[in-house]
């Protein structure tokens, strides 16, 4: 991801638009950010993931807060990020949520937060989930990974250096997308358990097969059963012994089956001379109640007769009946226009007493409006001056905030100027024990030169011997040779005095040096603070400007405060002078609008009066004509004669449809008595009920014989029917078995292996084994750049000596010193050195993503501060390895006030506080 165009508005501390054209700064190298403390210069990469993830880059900025202090409230809080990506451009587009100007009118609305993101192809997409989604989906890390990889931030440097291996594992999983294989290793893991669970539950499986086993309790394989439910026998015997029930169930089934043969024959016989019997007594039953039958309908047909001819003479009645409801009919649409007129006669006082209401209600707020006419024209009056006076509350207010800051930076001056002082005089401390201490070393090596010297006639003398010439003076007698000191220096040891000598003189001289610098700083800045000092409170010493200050600070911030509330008030006066400008030709308005719906009322009334007096003069006249009272009356005279036709044609039909039946029953019971005459034939001399009962009997004997024989065929097939399904399912689940088990064993090795969890080896999982070789890779390239900011000191290597068979572990850091050739933790390096250690990190992760086919591509990164912590020589070998960036396709823009860096870096984006409020940025280059 490469940022080409930045748009921001009204964002933190830009009052204004800015736009950021990072590709006036090329494709690659470095450049700097520099400008005034607090002026934004940080702002620039929150605006950069505010764009893309929708919150700014530090955990203590959230969105709500990125609207501008300092701008004005028509100007809108948005940014705006045209990036590449393998060569291909987007554009996203946000804002916050924060309270906006009315377009219309005064006041302000919340402007709720939106997101809009564009693709190559002109494709866009605007909810705020679906934007989020489209970054994810094209940078492919989170807002957090993102801030660790392309920021060294301020403050956070060192978590990148410092994070343990769970924090790295999920950072790598993300970056390397080794989500894959940790995903393998809880598939293979949840095979496994599924291959146990499904071995567990085959084997149970079998032991419910075999205990479904069944047998007859007087047979003699009854025991072998018995020991097979209980798991005694073998799977093998089990099989056997349910072969061998099933053949002697098998045996006793085609036995079973010819004795039901017979029985069901001579039961079939027996049957068949029931049922004959049984039909000659029905059919003599059947006779008799059919003569019976006829008998009664004889006399039936004689009453229905007589009911019909009585019904036949009513037929002159219903004609009267008709005549009658015809006449009452044909009145019906005269009631009904009775009953419309008096509904409008109803609905018609309804609407003139709402009229009337209305009337009243009209009248009385005519009156309201007029008072509150009056009252608004007289507080118009009072407001007139409003907005003039917050202009000049405003302006007062400008200067307290002015002199409020200049007293600020002078207490901050201050504060410097005596840690200046403070710092000069331990750096003379410093000196003055030095310079004891260089003095007491030219002491020791001039009292160890002359012991030295003195040494060396000793030495000579030790060589003499008597009738041999001395080589100082050639006297061949030596009556008194020289001693040599027991307490002289060796040679060596007087060449290890020189050089501690030559060491503490030289550290004493740098001290000196040291202080001599401080002190010239202390007088530079001495000056200057004197300087504002009088400037702002007159003639003063430094020492007693601390309490002015102090003072002159509170009541500046007490009239600010007072200055803050008398603005809210003037404001306040301001928006009401507005609001009260803006009421009055409403109301105005609302007042004639009042009085022209008055008069209309008033005419609708008069109207309505006179269609009432026309109502009432046709409804009297349709009374006197009318012979009912009401349409309901008349409706229910024609009902009730309706109703008595109906009755009396209702008889007539029934007593017809009575007589018919009757009749047509008759002709059927005939013809049924001459069946059953037919089926009685020539059994006249037969006793049916005695040959029943010998029959029944037989029967009954036959039947027993015939259930005990199903009894024992059943049980016999039941036990069949479980046996064999018991021995198919136990023969195929043992092979289920079988396979299932072989299949556990590899796969559960599989687990085991990926999962890290092999007995007596290191607890390194696939996915953590994958993180570690990219970590070395990384670690590999990161030390080509950390030897060149340490001199050749520092290399980083992953410990690998205390990897746990319990923990995660393997992604963990230690530094090699080669200066003592010791190995110790990254905690232990100093704040200059983490600081190396983590951009060298930093380059090189960002290094190996650019190489990892198909990885996350990420052609900008940011370096914020840390540079203040190191040392001359250090800041030299940091910038050399950046500096080494320069012929590379990645951005990197350096965060920093050191002035060293101005100088030796070309390309920069200067960020300047505006003194009206606000700042304000421009790219150099």
């Amino acid at each position: 991801m490469r940022p080409l165009k930045l748009k921001i508005s009204a964002f933190g501390p830009y009052a204004g638009e800015n736009l950021f054209d990072f590709e006036k700064l090329g494709t690659g190298g470095i450049y700097l950010i520099t400008g005034d403390t607090g002026a934004g210069k940080t702002t620039i990469f929150d605006a950069i993931t505010y764009a893309l993830y929708g919150s700014p880059s530090g955990s203590n900025r959230e969105a709500s807060m990125l609207r501008s202090k300092y701008a004005d409230e028509g100007t809108p809080t948005e940014v705006e990020l045209t990036f590449s990506y393998y060569g291909k451009e987007y554009t996203v587009k946000r804002n916050p949520e924060y309270e906006r100007a009315n377009k219309r009118g005064t006041g302000t609305t919340k402007q709720i937060a939106g997101a809009e993101f564009t693709y190559p192809d002109g494709r866009v997409v605007t909810k705020i989930k679906d934007v989020d989604a489209a970054v994810r989906d094209v940078i492919g890390i989170d807002r957090n990974q993102f801030c660790q990889i392309a920021m060294i931030a301020q403050g956070d440097f060192l978590k990148l250096l410092l994070a343990p291996t769970k924090e790295r594992m999920e950072i790598f999983r993300h970056i390397f997308r080794t989500e894959l294989y940790s995903g393998l290793q809880m598939r293979l893991a949840d095979e496994a358990r599924r291959l146990s669970s499904e071995c567990d539950e085959v084997r149970r499986s079998i032991r419910q097969y075999i205990g479904g086993i069944t047998c007859d309790e007087d047979s003699v394989e009854a025991l072998e059963a018995d020991r097979a439910r209980k798991g005694e026998l073998t799977i093998e015997d089990t099989v056997r012994l349910i072969e061998a029930l099933i053949e002697a169930d098998e045996e006793r089934e085609i036995a079973l089956s010819e004795q039901k043969k017979k029985v069901m024959e001579e039961l079939d016989s027996v049957k068949a001379g029931i049922a004959r019997y049984r039909d000659i007594a029905a059919a003599r039953a059947d006779l008799e109640a059919s003569d019976k039958e006829h008998a009664r309908l004889k006399e039936e047909s004689i009453h229905i007769t007589s009911e019909h001819e009585a019904a036949k003479s009513r037929e002159l009645e219903l004609e009267r009946i008709a005549e009658e409801a015809a006449r009452i009919k044909a009145s019906l649409p005269e009631y009904d226009e009775l009953s419309s007129k008096e509904a409008a006669l109803r609905e018609n006082a309804s609407k003139s007493g709402l009229a009337e209401k209305k009337l009243r209600e009209t009248e009385e707020g005519i009156g309201l409006l007029n008072e509150e006419i009056a009252k608004l024209a007289a507080e118009a009056e009072t407001l007139e001056n409003a907005g003039e006076e917050k202009l000049r509350l405003e302006a007062s207010r400008r200067t307290l905030e002015e002199r409020s800051s200049k007293f600020k930076e002078l207490k901050r001056s201050i504060a410097s100027l005596e840690r200046a002082r403070e710092e000069y005089l331990a750096a003379v401390k410093v000196y003055d024990s030095l310079a004891a201490e260089a003095s007491a070393a030219a002491g020791r090596l001039s009292v160890g030169s002359k012991a030295y010297l003195d040494a060396q006639a000793g030495i000579l003398a030790d060589t003499l011997a008597a009738g041999q010439a001395c080589p100082v003076c050639g006297s061949t007698e030596h009556p008194s040779p020289a001693v040599k000191p027991e307490s002289a220096p060796t040679k060596e040891e007087l060449e290890l005095l020189q050089e501690r000598a030559a060491a503490a003189t030289d550290a004493s001289n740098a001290a000196r040096a040291k202080a001599g610098g401080l002190k010239g700083a202390l007088d530079e800045k001495e000056k200057s603070v004197n300087a504002e000092i009088g400037f702002l409170l007159g003639d003063m010493d430094a020492a007693y400007a601390a309490g002015s200050i102090e003072e002159e600070l509170s009541e500046l911030a007490s009239k600010l405060r007072e200055s803050e509330l008398a603005i809210a008030e003037a404001d306040r006066r301001v928006k009401r002078r507005a609001e009260v400008g803006g009421l009055l030709p409403k109301r105005r308005e609302a007042l004639e609008a009042a009085n022209a719906g008055a008069r209309r009322i008033r005419e609708d009334i008069n109207a309505k009066d006179a269609e009432a007096r026309a109502l009432e003069e046709r409804i009297a006249a349709l009374k006197g004509k009318l012979e009912f009272e009401s349409k309901a009356k008349a409706d229910a005279r024609i009902a009730e004669l309706t109703a008595a036709g109906g009755g009396i044609r209702l008889a007539i039909d029934s007593a017809q449809k009575r007589l018919a039946q009757c009749k047509e029953h008759l002709a059927g019971l005939e013809s049924r008595r001459e069946e059953i005459v037919k089926r009685l034939g020539d059994s006249s001399d037969i006793d049916p009920a005695a040959e029943l009962q010998r029959l029944s009997s037989l029967q009954t004997d036959a039947e027993l014989r015939l259930a005990s024989i199903e009894r024992k065929d059943k049980a016999c097939g039941s036990r069949l029917s479980a046996n064999r399904l018991c021995l198919d399912n136990i023969r195929k689940k043992s092979g289920d078995l079988a396979a299932a088990e072989k299949r556990y064993t590899w796969v559960n090795a599989l687990s085991k292996t990926a999962g890290g969890n092999i007995s007596g080896k290191e607890r390194i999982t696939l996915e953590t084994y994958i993180q570690m070789e990219y970590f070395d890779r990384i670690i590999r390239r990161a030390n080509a750049r950390l030897m060149i900011m340490t001199d050749g000191q520092y290399d980083l290597v992953r410990r690998t000596d205390e990897l746990s068979r319990m923990g995660k572990t393997g992604l963990d850091l230690d530094v090699i010193d080669h200066y003592n050739g010791s190995v110790r933790s990254v905690k232990t390096l100093s704040g200059g050195e983490s600081f190396k250690a983590s951009l060298a990190l930093a380059l090189g992760l960002s290094d190996e993503i650019q190489s990892s086919a198909g990885g996350i591509r990420l052609d900008t990164m940011f370096v914020d501060e840390g540079f203040g912590s190191l040392d001359g020589e250090s800041l030299s070998q940091a910038m050399k390895a950046l500096m080494s960036l320069a012929d590379s396709d990645r951005l990197v823009g350096i965060i920093s006030h050191v002035d060293e860096l101005k100088q030796k870096i070309d390309k920069q984006i200067v960020v300047t506080k505006d003194k009206a409020g606000g700042s304000r940025a421009e790219i150099v280059v």
